[in-house]
């Protein structure tokens, strides 16, 4: 038509130039408003897209946390599982004592029963014995009577012979009887009294096997007691190591009804992530769509304006371009609609785990603050016993160094007392007698001036003992030492070894201090023999060094 009027123009001479910008303005406006369309879709779904890359980051960052709790609960459940297995080890343990002790326990009773038995089988002899014993008692007093009714008669056969004086043969040969009978009656009274002994002894010895029994089932008894003790302490430890698993066991279930739960609603998370990834591509692509369709309106408004003569099919075709592309821009929209709410929903997942994150970071730090607890009590107790060692070291040191103090005062004192005399000496914290001062060469009888040595050092040894505090555990420990010339054997020597030499003079030291008013409690003797030498040299003024008394204060 307007071809036709172009030619009706064209021969009536008239411009038809208006009609083309009227055109091409329309189609201009339509282009801009597609494109407009096109621009604040673009902007919709930036904005779509950001926001949900942003929401995508938070669950990958909510994911990744969850994870790192997941790696944790599953350590917490392998040290529970470890404590777990340790402790059905304990308890293995435990039920094997118990059975040993249940075994023992069955063992004692078994034993217990036989003493009893061996008991009564004792009380059953004892009484067998008694009667017995009775029944002899009963044939010695009858034995007795008839030897009584035998010298009766003997009595009166001698009166009635010197009486009568006549019948001598007679009553000779019934005096004769009489005798044979009563020697009879005393053989058969010193066989009942033998037999009466025996019985005796018998009687006895069954009274100390039956006490002895007695004492031994006492014993078993008390055994049983502690034993039954110990096996009811081993089952209430056994029965605390069972509450003690179940405890475990239920601790462990719940971390791991906890662990899948988190690993559920982590799969969960991912797949939701994954929807909506693939969301976030259908929306991406619908905007490339959207992109290439902008591209090819732009391109098909550089062909208009090139050809400017653009026909109504081609402006049909470009409004269904148009509406093609506003039906892709409103599809575009409902996803972007769709991935929201899928977004929404992803935050209120993440929420509800992040609520169960912070409850379990609170019992978390509720099982940590329990454990500092528990190890600041330890660390407290560790101190306590630190400063009781010290406490006790310190105690032990002040000790000792008093106990020295008056070491030093007893040699100090004791050099005054005997002199400077070169058998005489002090070593270290030993106060030396050469055995010649003391002994005669091979005897562990004091000399005289070796009973006035030990004298003047024990009435010493007294008067600094006054002074030293009760607390004080010190003891005068007197050591015998001998040299290694072999003892020679003879009738005179009434030591075999230098041993038996050493630990003779030693008593006797101690014995002489004792006899002079040293407490029995405060001297010990000792021996030392040849073994511990002052001189290792063979010769005799080396052998007559290593002959020596060794008097030392010490501690207990």
């Amino acid at each position: 038509m307007a071809i036709g009027r172009a030619r009706r123009g064209q021969q009536e001479g008239l411009n038809a130039w208006p009609g083309y910008v009227d055109a091409l303005a329309t189609l201009l406006i339509i282009i801009i408003f597609v494109l407009l369309v096109f621009v604040l879709a673009q902007g919709f779904l930036s904005v779509a897209l950001s926001s949900r890359d942003r929401a995508l980051d938070r669950l990958n960052r909510q994911v990744a946390e969850l994870a790192e709790l997941l790696s944790l609960e599953r350590g917490g459940t392998e040290e529970l599982r470890s404590a777990l297995s340790r402790a059905q080890e304990e308890a293995r343990a435990a039920a094997t004592d118990r059975d040993a002790a249940r075994r023992d326990l069955t063992g004692l009773r078994d034993e217990a029963g036989r003493s009893a038995t061996a008991r009564d089988a004792l009380q059953a002899e004892r009484d067998r014995l008694a009667a017995r014993l009775a029944d002899s008692e009963l044939a010695a007093r009858g034995t007795a009577e008839r030897i009584t009714s035998l010298e009766a008669r003997l009595t009166e056969a001698l009166t009635g012979a010197q009486a009568a004086g006549a019948d001598t043969a007679r009553t000779v040969a019934g005096l004769t009887e009489t005798r044979r009978a009563l020697a009879s009656e005393q053989a058969a009274r010193q066989g009942a009294e033998r037999t009466l002994a025996e019985t005796r002894a018998a009687l006895e010895t069954a009274r100390r096997d039956l006490a002895a029994l007695r004492e031994e089932a006492d014993r078993l008894g008390r055994q049983g007691v502690a034993d039954r003790a110990t096996i009811e302490g081993r089952l209430a430890d056994i029965v605390r190591l069972n509450e003690q698993i179940r405890a475990l066991t239920a601790l462990r279930d719940q971390t791991e009804a906890q662990a899948r739960a988190a690993l559920a609603r982590a799969d969960e998370e991912e797949r939701r992530r994954r929807t909506a990834e693939g969301t976030a591509a259908a929306a991406t692509a619908a905007t490339a769509e959207a992109a290439r369709a902008r591209a090819a309106a732009e391109a098909a408004l550089a062909e208009a304006t090139r050809a400017r003569g653009l026909s109504e099919a081609q402006l049909a075709e470009a409004a269904r371009t148009a509406r093609t592309e506003s039906e892709a821009r409103r599809a575009a929209e409902a996803q972007a609609g769709e991935s929201a709410r899928l977004s929404e929903s992803a935050r209120a997942q993440a929420a509800l785990l992040t609520q169960q994150l912070d409850a379990l970071r609170t019992e978390l730090r509720r099982v940590a603050s329990a454990l500092d607890a528990q190890e600041a009590q330890d660390r407290e107790k560790d101190t306590q016993i630190a400063a009781l060692g010290q406490r006790l070291n310190a105690a032990l040191a002040a000790r000792v160094e008093e106990l020295q103090r008056y070491r030093s005062d007893f040699f100090g004192r004791l050099r005054d007392v005997l002199g400077d005399r070169p058998e005489i000496r002090i070593a270290g914290d030993r106060f030396v007698f050469q055995s010649e001062v003391l002994f005669p060469v091979g005897s562990a009888d004091l000399s005289e001036g070796g009973r006035e040595q030990i004298a003047n050092v024990t009435a010493l040894l007294l008067d600094i003992a006054r002074r030293i505090p009760e607390g004080t555990n010190w003891v005068l420990r007197v050591d015998g030492h001998a040299d290694n010339s072999p003892i020679r054997s003879g009738s005179g020597n009434r030591y075999a070894t230098n041993w038996e030499l050493s630990a003779a003079r030693a008593i006797a030291v101690a014995q002489l201090m004792i006899q002079n008013g040293l407490p029995a409690n405060r001297v010990a003797a000792t021996a030392f023999g040849e073994f511990q030498p002052v001189d290792t040299a063979d010769t005799p003024a080396a052998r007559a060094r290593n002959r020596r008394i060794e008097l030392r204060l010490t501690d207990r």
